[in-house]
């Protein structure tokens, strides 16, 4: 009997454990939203000064009665905290992948075969690992391109004006984050499965990673199961997340006014409170509904092509005669 699609397997786990898997997302989407909240409430007082001085300069303008701009300065220290912050944030989105991603391996595991090996730790190092493999090109790419098209390093930069180079500015404008792009998106594909094979096989972060690209590369059939997955998963978050930003929208005017009402009197405090909150709850509520799934998918992904993997080896044991 033939055996059913990727999909529809994954679709039969959520119809069995559904209702656990997406209350196991409830709790940890909580979690990240208390320690987004806190790490936010530290960003805005680090920040703080900034915002100060924001408003007085404002206050100073409206007394004059002359038009108002932030000092680039001050936004750029705000970016800089926003940086310091993210680590953190990214640590915590880890965190919750984690978690479900173990959740959703023993619920995919198939009936009557070993139980799948995971230990929380472990799959989180593999997150991190990945994390930082996937995204160091693209980081270079927008480094080198800065180093080279921009004064952002001043002293240090060596520019390359338009004016002077105009064949060889296009170039470095866009050639090293184009390059960048590309590599992290090929380390993502290729990558896809590691955690995964991290929850069911009990692999450490590098072993994961080879397991993860030696399966979705060893053959075409496997690279195109692959792409077929992962193509819609990510359309399905990249389509979802706007429509529930839109939906969210009018948290803006509400955290803007909660923060005013219960906060510190600051307007450019609130106003950036108010932009942040509708991305925070479209994240979050993204993440909560699409996760589940999509680890679900890609645990019964693993399952096939490992197995699949095992029947295209030779056995060892058997030497012809």
């Amino acid at each position: 009997m033939a055996e059913p699609g990727i999909v529809r397997s994954a679709l039969a786990v959520l119809r069995r454990d559904g209702l656990r898997l997406y209350g196991r997302a409830a709790r940890v989407t909580g979690l990240v939203a208390l320690g987004g909240l806190l790490l936010t409430v530290v960003g805005f007082v680090a920040a703080w000064h900034e915002f100060d001085e924001i408003r007085l300069g404002a206050t100073q303008a409206r007394l004059d009665e002359d038009s108002y701009a932030p000092d680039g300065r001050r936004v750029n220290t705000m970016w800089l905290i926003l940086l310091a912050c993210l680590p953190f944030l990214i640590l915590l989105l880890h965190l919750a992948c984690t978690a479900l991603q173990t959740t959703c391996a023993r619920a995919a595991a198939e009936p009557g075969g070993s139980r799948p090996h995971a230990r929380f730790r472990t799959v989180l190092g593999v997150y991190a690992v990945r994390g930082v493999f996937v995204w160091a090109p693209l980081v270079i790419g927008v480094l080198v391109e800065e180093y080279f098209t921009t004064t952002t390093f001043r002293e240090h930069t060596a520019i390359v004006p338009v004016w002077e180079y105009p064949t060889l500015f296009p170039v470095l404008r866009y050639g090293p984050p184009l390059l960048g792009l590309a590599l992290t998106l090929l380390l993502r594909f290729g990558w896809a499965l590691a955690p995964a094979a991290s929850a069911d096989e009990g692999l450490g972060p590098l072993a994961a990673l080879r397991r993860s690209w030696s399966l979705t590369w060893g053959r075409a059939a496997s690279w195109f199961r692959t792409l077929g997955v992962a193509l819609p998963l990510g359309g399905l978050a990249l389509g979802l997340y706007p429509l529930l930003q839109a939906v969210a929208r009018p948290t803006r005017s509400w955290a803007a006014s909660l923060f005013l009402e219960w906060g510190p009197d600051n307007t450019y405090a609130a106003h950036v409170a108010g932009v942040l909150t509708p991305i925070a709850v479209a994240l979050l509520l993204t993440g909560s509904l699409i996760l589940p799934l999509a680890h679900t998918t890609l645990a019964v992904l693993h399952q096939r092509l490992s197995r699949s993997g095992e029947r295209q080896s030779p056995d060892p044991a058997v030497t012809p005669a």
